[in-house]
């Protein structure tokens, strides 16, 4: 139904029919058989539309494995133009969501309204305005426009379309599918090893200098690298022993606890050092907000064993997992610390004469394919170096700014707001979680990568929307008991 008239489908058949079976035997005839499956799966795409215009709250759950799975199709597939198809998904989805509003009219746009995606939108126009920086290179800030729109557009989509308990819960079922999968790639990756693809990237890209070590090889599952797969199983371990602890099913605590202890020895195998900061990250919040005296007890005298564990023992020191996460508590004996100490300094020089930084796109050695420049020649090895030496000091504070007040009000809307006890957990959770990534993002350079940046927003983005998901719940809660009374 389109603006009050009803199309036949019928006449949608008879139309799309005879224009679909002349196209399979025009490519059938002439052996295109790429052309020949693409024809095959338009009906498909077709039906997916229609029902995304009827309930929009379907492009999320698509884009979000889109999202997820995004490296390895991009790896597999060598490129092939996937990150324009990213650009056209987002956009599209809030051409639907548009489109549902007009002839719906239930989207609530005043949800929009919010730190993040206000924060989003700034954010937006001064890195837009990036282009017109002396020294700017418009092929890099082309390249970079996803740092550019992500934070508006993903928080839009998210405050719009997530609104309810159940859809917030089926994402994060979903996270944990997709993060069991990527836990049983990084065992096929260590017990039968690297496949054709993977060994091919880490020649070609010379990840083998930071995967390949003496002390034992870092796996990077389906991630662009081994920082980033580290960081996001520690986020993982974080979310799933928060809801464990929280939630009453016992059959869920259960499976729970399981994701929970898959992803922390997948965050092991990773050999990311900084990866230890995000369930770190994550207790140190819990035992702020969580506004139980026993488990904020619980949780304090944990992170401080796990602290004097690494920092102050030579317990497993013969592992090679532990004895490489252990020297993240030992920085000043660590060489690549010192050096990064050094690279920091160098750029701290650099910058004072640049407030609005070197230009989008320019930071990090992967940029020396657009210009030689100080800022590409120093690897970053973090997202806030990244970000201070792309968009100057103006811009970090703005990054940090937008990020840090959208969780700090996310946790007030669980500490004093939120009323309904599963939500409150299930939101500490995921609180917790982003909390100790953007601990992580310190030392690491995945903030803003695959599928990091978009789960971070989405997730931050649900934050914002706590207090209007317990305003549904309540109301749901007082019209079944009036039904019953």
């Amino acid at each position: 139904m389109i603006a009050g008239q009803r199309i036949s489908p019928q006449a949608v058949t008879m139309v799309l029919l005879p224009i679909g079976l002349a196209c399979i035997v025009y490519y059938v005839m002439h052996s295109s058989m790429i052309n020949f499956f693409t024809i095959c799966l338009i009906p498909f795409f077709i039906l997916l539309l229609i029902l995304s215009i009827r309930k929009p709250a379907i492009c999320i759950y698509i884009l979000f494995t889109f999202n997820y799975f995004f490296m390895p199709w991009y790896r597999y597939s060598e490129g092939s133009g996937l990150s324009v198809w990213s650009d056209i998904l987002w956009w599209m989805a809030l051409i639907i969501i548009i489109i549902n509003s007009v002839i719906y009219n239930n989207i609530p746009w005043k949800r929009a309204f919010n730190l993040l995606t206000i924060g989003g939108a700034i954010w937006a126009v001064y890195t837009a305005a990036e282009v017109a920086n002396p020294s700017a290179v418009t092929e890099a800030w082309i390249f970079s426009r996803n740092l550019i729109y992500n934070t508006l557009l993903v928080s839009l989509l998210t405050v719009l379309l997530i609104t309810s308990y159940k859809q917030v819960h089926r994402l994060l079922i979903m996270l944990s599918i997709f993060s069991l999968i990527a836990v049983i790639k990084t065992l096929i990756q260590r017990y039968i090893g690297f496949d054709d693809t993977e060994m091919t990237w880490l020649m070609e890209s010379e990840a083998y200098k930071t995967h390949l070590l003496p002390q034992g090889i870092r796996y990077f599952s389906i991630f662009s690298d081994a920082g980033n797969f580290g960081s996001n199983m520690g986020f993982i371990a974080t979310i799933y022993t928060i809801m464990a602890i929280f939630t009453r099913n016992r059959n869920l605590k259960i499976y729970y606890f399981f994701v929970a202890l898959s992803s922390t020895y997948a965050m092991f195998m990773s050999g990311t050092r900084g990866a230890i900061f995000v369930p770190l990250g994550g207790l140190l919040l819990f035992s702020l907000i969580s506004k139980n005296i026993k488990l904020m007890f619980f949780s304090g005298i944990l992170g401080i064993c796990i602290y004097i564990f690494f920092a102050h023992t030579y317990i497993g020191e013969s592992h090679q997992m532990i004895s490489r996460m252990r020297t993240a508590f030992r920085p000043s004996k660590d060489a690549s610390f010192n050096v990064r100490m050094e690279n920091q300094k160098q750029l701290a020089e650099y910058m004072k004469y640049k407030p609005f930084g070197e230009g989008l796109g320019l930071g990090g050695v992967e940029a020396r394919k657009y210009a030689i420049r100080l800022t590409t020649q120093i690897p970053n090895d973090s997202t806030y170096v990244k970000i201070w030496t792309e968009t100057g000091i103006i811009g970090i504070i703005l990054y940090l700014g937008i990020y840090i007040s959208s969780l700090v009000w996310g946790c007030y809307l669980i500490m004093f707001k939120i009323k309904n006890k599963e939500l409150q957990g299930l939101l500490t959770a995921i609180a917790c979680g982003i909390f100790g990534m953007m601990v992580s993002a310190y030392g690491n350079a995945f903030f803003t990568q695959f599928p990091s940046a978009i789960l971070i927003i989405i997730f931050l983005a649900i934050l914002q929307n706590g207090r209007y998901i317990d305003e549904n719940l309540v109301k749901n809660k007082k019209n079944i008991n009036s039904s019953i009374n």
